[in-house]
C-alpha cells in the first residue's frame, strides 16, 4: 500500500457539461479567462467585455464584446469490481491497490473541486459499497478494512446493472477490476456507460503469470469458485501460460479501444506518473 497517496492531474478529452463552476475547460461561455468568440452587444449586454478594436472593424457596425470560455466542474465516479478474484496477493495485494487508487482519485478530484463517489459490486444487482457523488469522503480512510470484510462473491455480475447508480450528467467514470471478465459481455457493459467518459484501470499482478518456475508441482486455487487443482510446470506449458495472460491483454485493449476508450494496466501499485502521462497523451 502506498503510504502517501499523490495526486494527479486528469482532463476530459471533451468540454464539460456541468453548470457549476471547476477547473475544466465547458461548453458554456460567459466570464472566463480563456477567450472564445466574439458576440453583439446585443447578444451579451456586458459592457465591461466591450473590443473598440472588433467593434470599429465589424461589417455592420455593431458593438462586439469579447467572450470567453466558462470552466467548469465535473462528477468523478469509481466503478469497481469487487468480485473473489481481487483477493488475490502476490507481489502486491489486489484490495490494498484498489483502495490506494480510489484515494488517488478522490485527492486528485478534490484538488480540482469536483465531486467524486464509489460504487462496488459483486454478484448482486445491488452494490455491495456504495457512496454518491460528493465532496464528503468520510467514507474513504475506512475502504481498505471494508474491502477485506466483504464476503466472497463468485463474480461481478451486479457491474452491468451499474448505469442505475451513475450521474445523469457525464461524469469521468473510472472502471477498476482485474479484467476477468466475460470478453463477450464486455461490450454491453461498455455500451451502459456510452454517454460517460470511462477509464478502465485494471490491476493486475506479473506474480500470476511471469516468474513461474520452469519444473515443479504448482497448486492452483480459483478464488470465485474455489476449485483447487495441481499442474506438472514445465517450459512449455509456463510458455503457454504466458502467451494465454499475452493474448488476453491484447483482447481487453481491442475491446475498450473499440468504443474510443484506452485500458491502463496497474502491474506496480499506483504510480502518480503512470496517470499523469496516461491523461496527457489521451487530452494532447
Amino acid at each position: 500500500m502506498a503510504s502517501r497517496i499523490e495526486p494527479f492531474s486528469y482532463r476530459l478529452p471533451r468540454p464539460a457539461v456541468e453548470v457549476y463552476p471547476g477547473a475544466h475547460p465547458g461548453q458554456m461561455v460567459g466570464n472566463g479567462q480563456l477567450f472564445k468568440r466574439h458576440e453583439a452587444l446585443l447578444a451579451r449586454p456586458d459592457p465591461r467585455r466591450l473590443d473598440l478594436r472588433a467593434s470599429v472593424l465589424d461589417p455592420f457596425g455593431q458593438y462586439r464584446v469579447r467572450a470567453y470560455q466558462e470552466h467548469d466542474r465535473v462528477e468523478v465516479m469509481v466503478l469497481a469490481d469487487l468480485s473473489a478474484s481481487l483477493a488475490y496477493a502476490g507481489r502486491f495485494d489486489k484490495r490494498e491497490v484498489l483502495a490506494d487508487l480510489v484515494k488517488a482519485i478522490a485527492a486528485s478530484a478534490l484538488a480540482c473541486g469536483d465531486r467524486v463517489g464509489f460504487a462496488g459490486f459483486g454478484d448482486g444487482e445491488k452494490p455491495l459499497l456504495y457512496a454518491p457523488p460528493g465532496t464528503d469522503l468520510s467514507w474513504l480512510p475506512s475502504l481498505s478494512g471494508l474491502l477485506k470484510k466483504l464476503p466472497q462473491q463468485r463474480g461481478c455480475a451486479g457491474l452491468w446493472q451499474a448505469g442505475a447508480y451513475l450521474p445523469q450528467r457525464r461524469a469521468l467514470l473510472f472502471l477498476l477490476g482485474d479484467g476477468h471478465w466475460p470478453l463477450a459481455r464486455l461490450p454491453g457493459l461498455l455500451a451502459t456507460l456510452g454517454r460517460h467518459q470511462p477509464v478502465p484501470l485494471l490491476i493486475w499482478d506479473e506474480a500470476e503469470y511471469r516468474g513461474l518456475p520452469d519444473w515443479g508441482l504448482l497448486a492452483l486455487q480459483d478464488l470465485e469458485s474455489g476449485r483447487r487443482r495441481r499442474l506438472w510446470l514445465r517450459p512449455a506449458l509456463k510458455r503457454r501460460i504466458e502467451q494465454a495472460y499475452s493474448a488476453r491483454r491484447e483482447q481487453l485493449r481491442r475491446l475498450f479501444r473499440a468504443t474510443g476508450c484506452e485500458p491502463m494496466f496497474i502491474e506496480q501499485g499506483y504510480r502518480v506518473e503512470q496517470f499523469n502521462r496516461y491523461f496527457l497523451e489521451r487530452t494532447a
